[in-house]
């Protein structure tokens, strides 16, 4: 499936959108009718943050650490399951495309 740098920047956008990452006080965008922060105050997604961060707290002062983000392999562990998501996020973007472009030519 052939992708052009408008598609790329389309998803990549939805996934910001998602994520809360992008300040729409200062740039309010189109898009952001139509998809919603999963990360906005009393979703689940920032239930399951607010829960992983506390987790993190406690294996830090079980550690002996003073500050969170003090164990460099709970952070890679942290690190690389966002990018998973990222990851399995795009591809999923992809194949709604990919279904819908198809169901389209029927």
């Amino acid at each position: 499936m052939a992708k052009d740098r408008n598609y790329e920047e389309l998803k990549t956008l939805v996934y910001d959108l998602m994520n809360g990452s992008l300040n729409l006080d200062e740039e309010p965008i189109e898009e952001s009718k139509y998809v919603e922060n999963e990360f906005a105050k009393g979703s689940r997604c920032e239930e399951l943050y607010r829960e992983v961060y506390e987790a993190n707290k406690r294996l830090c002062e079980r550690l002996g650490a003073e500050d969170v983000g003090c164990d460099d392999d709970v952070e890679l562990i942290i690190d690389n399951l966002l990018e998973i998501a990222n990851h399995l996020s795009m591809k999923m973007f992809d194949y709604g495309r990919l279904f819908t472009l198809k169901e389209n030519r029927k």
